[in-house]
């Protein structure tokens, strides 16, 4: 498998990705890395402590990470969650139900990491 194969079977946006990262080698370093970061446990465990902006500024991070990378499934959640909780969006927040959208991504990044470990795995 290559990596834009990869990116294919993930619903990421390779093309988006090599606009910032030049080569595939750098693409597939940076993705590779993609699984040691923190930012969705980080708004798991906010959200479930309770602790909103703590996972607005989780959800915030992992929106960051994920459009960078071009893991545009993942960084689209991820700024579902970030509107929702984003502080004075009210009215968005009482219609939206956060909680499903937190498992959403956490699932989702889930599946991703195992695709890109599985990758790595066969390189």
């Amino acid at each position: 498998m290559t990596i834009e194969e990869l990116y294919a079977a993930i619903g990421a946006d390779y093309d988006d990705v090599r606009k910032r990262l030049p080569s595939d080698d750098l693409v597939a370093r940076f993705v590779g890395r993609f699984a040691e970061d923190e930012s969705c446990a980080n708004l798991v465990a906010a959200w479930a402590a309770g602790d909103e902006q703590a996972a607005f500024e989780a959800a915030h991070t992992a929106k960051g990470v994920c459009a960078n990378l071009g893991l545009s499934k993942l960084a689209s959640l991820a700024s579902d969650v970030t509107e929702a909780l984003r502080p004075g969006n009210d009215e968005l927040r009482a219609t939206t139900d956060v909680a499903a959208l937190v498992q959403q991504l956490a699932s989702a990044h889930e599946a991703t990491v195992a695709a890109i470990n599985d990758y790595a795995a066969s390189e």
